[in-house]
């Protein structure tokens, strides 16, 4: 809603049955994945992101479904995206 009126159009979604502790970001640099610990492993989900799309830098938010499944549920361009979950130094190595 914007001045009282809908913009742009409606959105309809579907509730999901995520687990919400278990999301975490990752960031994409230059194609590579990186985990907010140096021996995590990298989600496939995550690394298939890197693959496809084709910006220098950004951020994949992940979590799991209750079915056992990973998505994606944010890809951000990294102008925004803090680093919860992530220490500044741990950063900084990217």
């Amino acid at each position: 809603m914007f001045r009282g009126t809908i913009e742009g159009g409606i959105c309809v979604g579907r509730i999901e049955d995520f687990v919400p502790e278990t999301e975490k970001r990752y960031f994409v640099l230059s194609g590579k994945p990186f985990a907010a610990l140096a021996d995590e492993e990298i989600p496939e989900i995550v690394s298939e992101c890197a693959k496809r799309i084709g910006s220098h830098f950004f951020s994949v938010d992940v979590i799991a479904h209750r079915d056992g499944s990973k998505w994606v549920v944010e890809i951000g361009d990294g102008q925004v995206s803090d680093i919860f979950g992530w220490t500044a130094e741990r950063f900084a190595q990217l």
